[in-house]
Parts: C-alpha cells; structure tokens; sequence
C-alpha cells in the first residue's frame, strides 16, 4: 500500500474552511440553495456542488458532507468562505437553520496509489469524494489528522496539479473561477440535473434541455514551459481561450485549458501570445451531454 496525502491548506487556491449548517431546516434549505442534490448525500460520502447566482454563474465550488440527521457540513474555498458564510445567511428567512465556522477542523485527500477505489483504513473521518480530488476526504482537526496520517507520503503542489490534470478536475481560481457557467468550467459533476428548484437552477436547465455552452474545458500539451493563465488563439479567432492550469513535464508541459467548443477536438493547435504551440489532446470535459442528441 502506498498511501498518500493532499494537505489541501499547503496547496495553492485549495485551502479548505469548513462551515456547519444545523437545525431542523438546515438539509431542505441547502436541498433549495446549492447545486449538489443534498437530500441523496449518503453516510460516509462527499458530494460536489455548487453556490450559484440567480443567473447560473458560478459564486463557489464547494463540498457537502454528511454531518447528522440535522446537520451538514461544507467544505468552502477558504478564500470566499467569509462571503459565502454571509451570502447564505441572507438566504435563510423563515428556515431554522445555524451557520456556523468550525475554525478548528481542516481537511487533506488521500488516496493509495495501488488500490484508489478502496477505503484506507485510517481512524478519522473518511469520506469518498469526487472534489477537489477523486479519493478520499478526511477532516478533523490538524493534531488528529497529522497522527491518523503519519505513515502516509505527504505529495507537492505539482503532483497535486498533475493529479488533477490527468483525472481532469477543474481548480478553484483556476478553471473554476466566479462568473462562468459550471458546464463552461469541466464542473457539471458539482450540478444534480434531476433534482428540484435551486438558486441558479432554471438558466442551467435551459442549457441542459435545449442548448450548449460555447466554452468547455479540454486538456492541453505544449513543447515548452507556460505560464498560465495564457490567452489562447487560433488563425480564425483571436480569443480561442485559456490555458488555465499548466504541470510541467520533461519536454513542455501539459494541463487545462478552457477553449471555444469549436476547439475542443483532438489535434486542434493553438497558440499563445509569444506563439508558442498549443495542441488540444481532449474533447469537452465535464460538459454537458444535454438531454438531445447531437
């Protein structure tokens, strides 16, 4: 077994606040809030979400956690928790419902390099999950969680890019970034379709029953090092995209990128602003496949 650990807190963009919301109301009004279906959040599982505008721009990703029958947990973006915290408390209105911080707790991913698809065996609070990273969630406070993982290989921010990259993952400030729709950010496992009416819900559906989005997220290879975010473009069009996320490898580099849907095919070749050569080696990912045929 080769166990290995995330700290989400020394990773770039993926420091973690975990936020309570508790109360006899506190399940229904989230169910109404947020994108992840809520209502089927099993014991020992993690879902992906997100909080939304009214218009179906994304306001923050975020992880929803099992906590108990009147309690459930979000794992927020540390940077935004302090607004989404307010942003949530405008929303309860007739709701019994408690927001509260949990300043002690944080929050790592670990996953075993040679079996990922089982549990490891650790005594804290593991929880599968999709965000930030496919494995698996463990919370608690920093003391507890540096025991139950001491024997486990701590990873840098690269293998962590690189991680996402190569599961194609979208990252908070990069893909996923304030203002775009989940579908355009490689996001739409954070958005339950079937489910009832959310804030932001209705846009969503329009675009999941009768249209597309025209940016989505593929992945990208160059030759040479890139800092991102670079601006991408093709002969017919000057604003092409993104290279969001770079991981540097031996020759060049590979990651993320968000592009026009025109785009999105293997082999396309775009090109940065100092002309550097872009080639695109996905088709979309994390968009939405719609409810027609295409």
């Amino acid at each position: 077994m080769t166990l290995r650990v995330a700290w989400l807190d020394d990773l770039p963009h993926q420091g973690r606040a975990l936020v309570r919301l508790s109360g006899p109301d506190a399940r229904r009004f989230l169910q109404g809030t947020v994108s992840a279906d809520v209502e089927r959040l099993a014991e020992g599982t993690a879902v992906a979400g997100a909080l939304l505008t009214v218009k179906g721009k994304l306001v923050t990703e975020l992880v929803v956690l099992c906590a108990s029958a009147d309690a459930i947990d979000l794992l927020l973006p540390r940077d935004i928790a302090d607004e989404t915290v307010a942003l949530l408390d405008r929303h309860i209105v007739m709701d019994d419902v408690v927001v509260a911080r949990d300043p002690d707790s944080v929050a790592a991913i670990v996953w075993d390099e040679d079996e990922p698809e089982v549990a490891p065996t650790i005594a804290v609070r593991t929880l599968a999950t999709r965000h930030p990273l496919p494995g698996w969630l463990v919370v608690g406070t920093p003391a507890t969680l540096k025991a139950a993982l001491a024997d486990a290989e701590p990873v840098d921010a690269d293998t962590f890019e690189r991680a996402r990259v190569e599961s194609a993952t979208p990252g908070w400030r990069r893909e996923l970034v304030p203002g775009f729709f989940p579908p355009e950010v490689g996001y739409v496992y954070g958005v339950a379709y079937d489910k009832g009416c959310y804030l932001g819900q209705e846009p969503l559906a329009r675009i999941h029953a009768r249209g597309q989005v025209n940016r989505v997220m593929v992945q990208v290879v160059a030759e040479a090092a890139v800092e991102v975010p670079a601006a991408l473009r093709a002969p017919e069009r000057d604003d092409a995209g993104t290279w969001t996320t770079a991981v540097a490898l031996d020759s060049g580099a590979c990651g993320l990128a968000i592009v026009r849907r025109d785009f999105a095919r293997p082999g396309v070749v775009l090109r940065t602003a100092d002309d550097r050569a872009v080639r695109v080696v996905s088709g979309p990912l994390g968009d939405d496949p719609g409810v027609r045929p295409r």
